[in-house]
């Protein structure tokens, strides 16, 4: 079945969702057109990924395809992915609870050691790519929530401004921790910077290369401002260039919690888990919220909050269908499978931080994105 209009598919996953959150038997959707020979009519793929774990979650396929037809891809991760706060804490003390992270624990790559955050993301990153049998991304090091910072600081008229890392150790808890963000040291980053490097970036590809990133209204602010900053190098570059862009969270909650409780579908059985008393002590609970969203069958979509344009749908191959959830897996401190030492996570805790199945869910049959030919 081919979704002819944006109201069909809004009105069937609508009935997909309330049959998820009354815990009735989940239908699949039927995947319809793939449009693989549009997405992949180009002489090569360049992606650009705000974090580490958006070019698998976003572009797995796509590359996949690229690199089946023998054609050259490039990735490009743009920052560390450091000021994750609940994701450090718990890689540090196996607990949501424990000790909030300082500085160098969560960027600290001056040193040989592969001992913060960020490093240990980037390694992540090329685990993930080794299991697909690609190249490592290429890692620009901008700080978690920088990009979002540099979209504003380019509105504001300064562009120069020099972006700063983030400190969550002066907080209690991740919870109350919004001053932590750009409360550590200096890099030597700015949006100048960032915009110097993508022209250089997306100068060195073909006229013809498809260029994928994130759109530039998904709710997060790098993913948002990552897609605008692309968007204007790739019409200021000229020649035609074209972006595909995918959306990795939804810009509204839905009446959710969180944007990311109900997208992607079906909604999340309960996305306030952040519970490791009750991991404890009721056997199986995780597994079953996490299973409910892993639907590898059914297709990726566009959420149906706003209007972000027409959908292109990319059909994977089989094994690369298979192989994305393994990609996914590699992402531990993302998951809460991965302790900075051996045995500081509890069995029962294990994948707390993907409790309610966000990041599973991407291991789908399809990934869908916005196609937009520049001007000449």
């Amino acid at each position: 079945m081919q979704f002819s209009t944006p109201n069909q598919f809004t009105l069937l996953l609508t009935v997909f969702l309330a049959t998820a959150c009354s815990h009735q038997t989940i239908v699949s959707p039927d995947i319809g057109k793939c449009d693989n020979a549009e997405l992949t009519n180009f002489d090569g793929l360049l992606i650009l990924a705000p974090h580490p774990d958006d070019e698998i979650l976003g572009f797995t396929g796509l590359a996949g395809e690229f690199v089946r037809q023998g054609k050259p891809v490039r990735t490009v991760v743009v920052t560390d992915g450091d000021a994750y706060c609940d994701a450090c804490t718990f890689w540090t003390t196996g607990s949501i609870n424990g000790k909030t992270c300082d500085a160098l624990t969560l960027s600290n790559l001056e040193t040989a050691e592969i001992d913060s955050l960020a490093e240990v993301r980037q390694a992540e990153s090329t685990a993930a790519a080794s299991i697909l049998g690609r190249p490592a991304p290429e890692f620009l090091t901008y700080p978690d929530t920088g990009l979002g910072v540099a979209r504003a600081n380019v509105e504001d008229g300064d562009p120069d401004r020099i972006l700063k890392r983030s400190d969550f150790s002066s907080c209690a808890s991740c919870g109350e921790c919004q001053a932590g963000y750009g409360a550590g040291p200096e890099t030597r980053l700015s949006a100048s910077t960032l915009i110097t490097s993508l022209d250089e970036i997306i100068g060195a590809a073909t006229r013809n290369t498809l260029i994928a990133t994130t759109h530039r209204l998904d709710s997060h602010p790098d993913h948002a401002a990552l897609g605008a900053f692309v968007s204007e190098r790739a019409a200021a570059i000229g020649n035609g260039r074209t972006v595909a862009f995918a959306v990795i969270h939804a810009n509204t909650t839905n009446g959710y919690a969180a944007a990311d409780c109900w997208y992607p579908g079906p909604a999340a059985k309960d996305c306030a888990c952040f519970d490791e008393e009750r991991a404890e002590h009721q056997t199986g609970w995780l597994d079953a919220l996490r299973a409910h969203r892993e639907q590898p069958d059914w297709p990726q979509v566009l959420p149906d909050d706003i209007d972000y344009g027409e959908a292109s749908q990319l059909c994977l191959d089989d094994a690369t269908r298979l192989a994305k959830p393994r990609a996914i897996n590699a992402f531990g401190t993302q998951l809460g499978t991965t302790g900075q030492v051996p045995g500081i996570l509890p069995a029962s805790s294990e994948g707390l931080l993907d409790c309610s199945g966000y990041l599973r869910s991407f291991g789908r049959q399809t990934e869908v994105f916005v196609v937009k030919r520049f001007s000449e």
